[in-house]
This record gives structure tokens, C-alpha cells and sequence, in this order.
């Protein structure tokens, strides 16, 4: 499974919106077979953009919602303690998700960069 995070499911959307074929949309035909998810964290990051929710469940619907949980919580708050600069909350929420569920994260933010342990991808 490949982890999505919020910078590419806003330019994922976007992409898909003006009916263009931009670096997200290449990396989703790439990986074509692939289970695509996302944080609990990245949905409500997502659907600030969207004032009928609706809208968002039906373009989340093809995603595997990963949710927090006490391990998750732990590992976070480890990690941020661990790191000489800490993360920013939701992207240490996103990271520590991904460290969890042992999968590939796959965003913008260079700050993911400097977490050990954490295989990310940028797109």
C-alpha cells in the first residue's frame, strides 16, 4: 500500500478537475494495481477544501482510510522527541501513521525527508 499524503491528494484533485495530466496523475497510472491510502489526518486536512462533504466521500471512496490508534499515538509522540526539529502536528500524525502500517508515504513536504525509519516517496 502507498500512503497519499494530503499535498498529493490536493494536487491528485486538482489535476482531475482541470482534466490535466500533471505528475500526480502519472505517478497513480505508474502504480496501477497499487492499494492507494490515506490518514484519518490527510481527509480532514482534504476536506477543508469542500464545503458539501459529499463531494469529498465520493472522491475518497477509491482510498483505504487508515485510522489513529494508541500505537500510532506512541510512535508519534516518539518520533517527535527523537527528531532535532519536530515535524509540524498533522504531518507528525501522517508520518507516525505511516511508520505503523509499515507503508510507503507519498507527498511534497521535504520535512518527511528527516524521519528515520520512513520510506517516502515524492511524486
Amino acid at each position: 500500500m502507498l500512503l497519499l499524503d494530503t499535498s498529493f491528494l490536493v494536487e491528485y484533485e486538482s489535476e482531475l478537475a482541470a482534466r490535466s495530466r500533471g505528475s500526480a496523475r502519472h505517478f497513480i497510472d505508474a502504480h496501477r494495481g497499487q492499494l492507494f491510502g490515506l490518514s484519518i489526518i490527510s481527509l480532514g486536512e482534504f476536506a477543508e477544501g469542500f464545503s458539501d462533504f459529499r463531494l469529498t466521500e465520493a472522491f475518497l471512496s477509491r482510498f483505504r482510510i487508515l485510522n489513529l490508534s494508541r500505537q500510532v499515538a506512541y510512535r508519534m509522540a516518539a518520533m517527535q522527541a527523537a527528531l532535532p526539529q519536530r515535524l509540524g502536528e498533522n504531518d507528525a500524525w501522517i508520518a507516525a501513521t505511516a511508520l505503523c502500517y509499515g507503508v510507503k508515504l507519498v507527498g511534497r513536504e521535504k520535512a518527511f525527508a528527516r524521519v528515520p525509519g520512513l520510506k517516502y516517496v515524492e511524486f
